[in-house]
């Protein structure tokens, strides 16, 4: 079977002229406010450069500026995209919110972007770094049982991948995993999925698809289909918090996702904010204070346990 999309015959030197078309127009412009800046006095913001097998990557630990009663809980935020769009400040302002309501560690990453660094690169940082943040937990003021990963968009397909690479090495087991209007199938065609009131036009879809994947047969791997996970595989993963806009062609494919990992026993929590659409939550469009409120609430309870 075959997608067939002629992007894959385009040159390097295309894809990266593709890639910088991509990066210089948004869909989704960032309405930032006082009151979402705000978190940002109340924490400290301390930029590291971390080995992993992709070279040194590039963090922004986000921390409470109270003393801390005892070991945080920590997240891994990562942020979305297309896996080919860049770290911007917004995602800093959202990792202050979340440090600031859980009184958390917060590990911002600012992973390499494709077609320059395709797949797997993305996923291995940050796989990598969240093996980094358990084994330095105590130097970070962090407890490693207490680690979730959280990611937006392309971000959450990287959460998916992963906690399935750690659910198989066992080297850690995140306590959760948070995907917003994640993307999570590679392999169904992109007419298939459009919602004629969204945002998202098809070739930009496909676009982000041919960058990230580098090769058409890695749509098929599950590291970055995760739909096409095998059940052994989902078996034994961390709770999940998959939240969804109802104009995003991106929500069908969660549903999906999540409808596996309940299957496989998982307790999955799924939030469908109708009105919306994508990169509304850290955006700060709609109704993105109850998405915000969502994942606050989800975590705590989680870390809480």
């Amino acid at each position: 079977m075959s997608t067939n999309l002629p992007e894959f015959a385009l040159s390097q030197q295309e894809r990266l002229e593709l890639a910088a078309h991509l990066r210089g127009t948004n869909l989704v412009e960032t309405k930032m406010t006082d009151e979402m800046a705000s978190d940002l006095a109340r924490v400290t913001v301390d930029e590291r450069f971390i080995p992993t097998r992709a070279g040194d990557t590039r963090l922004l630990i986000v921390t409470p500026k109270t003393p801390a009663d005892g070991p945080r809980p920590m997240v891994l935020n990562i942020h979305g995209g297309g896996f080919v769009r860049g770290y911007q400040a917004r995602d800093t302002v959202f990792c202050a919110h979340l440090a600031v309501q859980l009184d958390a560690v917060v590990i911002d990453l600012d992973y390499r972007l494709a077609p320059e660094f395709p797949f797997p690169t993305a996923l291995h940082e940050g796989y990598d770094i969240a093996v980094w943040a358990v084994t330095n937990a105590a130097a970070l003021g962090g407890d490693p049982a207490r680690l979730a990963i959280g990611g937006h968009s392309a971000g959450g397909n990287l959460t998916a991948a992963i906690c399935l690479m750690a659910n198989e090495s066992g080297a850690f087991r995140p306590v959760g995993q948070v995907m917003d209007y994640p993307f999570l199938d590679g392999i169904t065609p992109v007419e298939d999925k459009l919602e004629p009131h969204s945002i998202f036009p098809p070739a930009r879809l496909r676009a982000f698809s041919v960058c990230y994947a580098g090769v058409e047969e890695n749509l098929y791997n599950p590291l970055l289909s995760p739909v096409l996970a095998q059940p052994e595989a989902l078996t034994g993963l961390p709770p999940a918090l998959i939240i969804t806009a109802g104009l995003d062609p991106l929500r069908f494919e969660a549903r999906r996702y999540a409808a596996m990992l309940i299957d496989a026993g998982i307790d999955v929590s799924l939030r469908n904010f109708a009105d919306a659409d994508h990169g509304f939550l850290i955006a700060g469009h709609s109704r993105w204070r109850e998405g915000r409120a969502t994942i606050v609430a989800w975590l705590a309870a989680l870390f809480n346990r």
